[in-house]
């Protein structure tokens, strides 16, 4: 599993401790601690469904079976 949070130093509490304890109930945890930007981390808009909708262009082509697959089928 893995799990990503981001988070302040101010906001590395007693319960967010015992929050990590309970989900990775033994378990290795590993801690990595890297600088973000803060416009890079103020970015928690919610991702909206449709958003590449035509810029996303598959081959007419795109069920056939591939050569390189073909000792592999029927």
């Amino acid at each position: 599993m893995h799990a990503t949070y981001q988070l302040k130093p101010d906001e590395l509490n007693e319960s967010f401790l015992q929050a990590i304890k309970k989900q990775f109930k033994n378990q290795t945890v590993e801690i990595e601690v890297s600088d973000v930007p803060a416009a890079e981390a103020a970015n928690n808009e919610p991702r909206k469904a449709g958003a590449l909708k035509g810029r996303i262009k598959m081959s007419d082509d795109f069920n056939a079976p591939l050569a390189d697959f073909s000792e592999y089928q029927p």
